[in-house]
């Protein structure tokens, strides 16, 4: 008995160290009187995130996200939780992300780009080329969000987008054009394995989805960010184009390649408090009247303050990169502080090259804030005008209709409304074969020139949901060839 006091001040100790917050339960009560099945997953997710565990699974048929699937709940709804939340004194973290969702679905977003050979545009349409070599922070948002880009040299005065990584939370997706971290044809990575998709909307634990459309990736996060990956070229020019989408109202914290989104166009290049550049200040992009009435010298020393000087800025280290590597290779095998050897302008390009590319960009639909960067493709590296991706949201269409129970809605069980399959990442175990007729499509289809044509831009229809088959893993090489082994059927999986 002389050890009870220490026993109770243990309990207490463990009592107050779990202790909810006041409005935790009114919080829940709310979501549910909202839908008593999304409404509670929805609740599940945030309580999940705000403490960096994955989230539930999906207790519904639909494929959406935390912001997605409150975006479609009514606005009078949206507004009396908002009011809620904005309520709470001393909010916890689960309050702040569900007011921070809350809030995003009801702001506006902003998106930057990173496209060409490459070509910057930022959150606040502000343009530039950025002609450099190794890996870098595109945009980072708190501790939440993270897309960094691995620029790769073509000749000695361009480089273009090989590889792009993203981090929700704790999940991270990487796309390789080249350079793949297992030597395989697999592009597509979730937290450094390789992931196939065929099919169906692969679900992310952070809450995330990650979906192909058409020759598009669409990457979405579970608070309202959303990255679309565009594939470009073939062989050994392949590279990859990004459009990232972040909703206005989200952390002041933002930085990066693609600026602060303070909707402000002439401090693009402001980093840690001070300029990266003299040179850049009151800099408003490659599209503006004073860039165009620049002349070819001035046009150059900005080049080269934005390649040498603030490039350094945002340059990802072996701390920080998001990325997988071969092995014996990490960040500085990527990285060329000499790039690039020569400086190319757009003001030394022809008046009538200059007009012919002008034109071919109109044709394909190329809209004004990209205009001179696609000249500047088209005329040095002769590639098709690319515009930017529309691409419709994925709550396009849908309607959140009651449901009477739970709905099981995973990576490994597909509602019984859709086909039963999977898309998954692939393990490390190797397999003898795929079962027969099942062998793995190519991720994009090979074209006979390595700039294959754009199309003009229309906006898609919304995707439909087709069968997603399991990713067949990649076995690891042997020293010496193996015989062959016969197939060996995988089994027939049933229908929940």
């Amino acid at each position: 008995m002389k050890h009870l006091p220490l026993v109770l001040l243990l309990l207490i100790g463990m009592t107050g160290f779990t202790q909810e917050h006041p409005s935790t339960q009114t919080t829940r009560s709310l979501l549910n009187g909202w839908d008593n099945i999304r409404g509670e997953w929805l609740f599940q997710c945030m309580e999940a995130l705000s403490k960096q565990a994955p989230v539930p699974d999906r207790t519904f048929p639909e494929d959406l996200t935390p912001f997605e699937l409150l975006s479609l709940a009514p606005s009078a709804f949206r507004n009396s939780f908002q009011a809620h939340l904005q309520r709470i004194p001393n909010p916890d973290r689960l309050h702040q992300l569900m007011s921070g969702l809350v809030n995003a679905s009801f702001c506006q977003t902003h998106s930057g780009r990173s496209y060409g050979d490459p070509h910057i545009i930022t959150y606040d349409n502000t343009s530039y080329s950025f002609q450099t070599v190794g890996e870098f922070v595109l945009s980072k948002v708190g501790a939440t969000f993270e897309i960094q880009a691995r620029q790769k040299p073509q000749r000695d005065d361009f480089s273009l987008n090989s590889a792009l990584a993203i981090r929700f939370f704790n999940d991270t997706v990487a796309y390789y054009a080249d350079d793949v971290p297992d030597g395989s044809n697999r592009s597509l990575w979730y937290n450094g394995q390789a992931l196939v998709l065929e099919g169906r909307t692969y679900y992310l634990p952070c809450g995330g989805t990650v979906r192909l459309v058409g020759k598009d990736y669409i990457i979405s996060g579970p608070m309202g960010e959303k990255i679309v990956f565009d594939v470009r070229g073939s062989g050994s020019r392949r590279f990859v184009n990004v459009t990232v989408s972040i909703p206005s109202c989200m952390e002041t914290n933002i930085s990066g390649l693609l600026g602060n989104g303070n909707g402000d166009r002439f401090d693009e290049f402001q980093s840690n408090n001070r300029m990266a550049s003299n040179a850049l200040n009151g800099f408003s992009g490659m599209n503006s009247d004073p860039f165009m009435a620049m002349t070819q010298q001035a046009e150059q020393l900005y080049q080269m303050q934005l390649t040498k000087d603030y490039a350094e800025a945002f340059r990802v280290t072996r701390a920080t990169t998001l990325f997988t590597y071969r092995p014996g290779l990490n960040t500085d095998f990527y990285t060329d502080r000499t790039f690039p050897r020569i400086i190319r302008t757009f003001h030394e390009i022809p008046n009538s090259q200059r007009d012919a590319a002008r034109n071919r960009c109109l044709q394909m639909g190329v809209s004004e804030a990209e205009m001179n960067g696609c000249i500047f493709d088209v005329h040095y590296l002769d590639l098709p005008p690319n515009p930017s991706p529309n691409v419709a949201p994925n709550t396009q269409g849908v309607i959140l209709n009651k449901l009477n129970h739970p709905v099981v809605n995973s990576n490994t069980v597909a509602p019984s409304k859709f086909p039963q399959n999977n898309a998954q990442p692939i393990d490390k175990k190797p397999i003898e074969s795929l079962p027969e007729n099942k062998q793995p499509l190519p991720e994009k289809s090979p074209s006979p020139s390595p700039w294959p044509e754009s199309k003009p831009q229309t906006s898609p229809l919304p995707e439909k949901k087709p069968t997603p088959k399991p990713a067949a893993p990649v076995a690891k090489p042997n020293p010496a060839p193996a015989p062959p082994k016969p197939p060996v059927k995988s089994p027939t999986k049933g229908k929940n």
